[in-house]
């Protein structure tokens, strides 16, 4: 994120603190392209299960809980 300059001492280191916040951590290149061949699996249709709407939501679990594990870590 660049830096943004707004004002000056207290009130911008202030601004950048919460902005470094609101960006959070750096996400590892692997784990990002995993979570993007994830997102791509789940936005993917199967047209052999559209038709059994139940059965197309339920295949959603898997991939949501893979998803979050690598995005987050695996913390129970």
């Amino acid at each position: 994120m660049p830096a943004i300059n707004c004002g000056s001492g207290a009130s911008s280191a202030r601004l950048e603190r919460h902005l470094a916040v609101m960006g959070g951590p750096a996400v590892p290149q692997r784990e990002a392209e995993s979570a993007a061949v994830l997102m791509q699996e789940l936005i993917a249709r199967d047209h052999t299960r559209a038709k059994n709407s139940r059965g197309a939501r339920v295949s959603l679990f898997a991939p949501l809980r893979r998803l979050r594990r690598s995005l987050f870590g695996n913390h129970g």
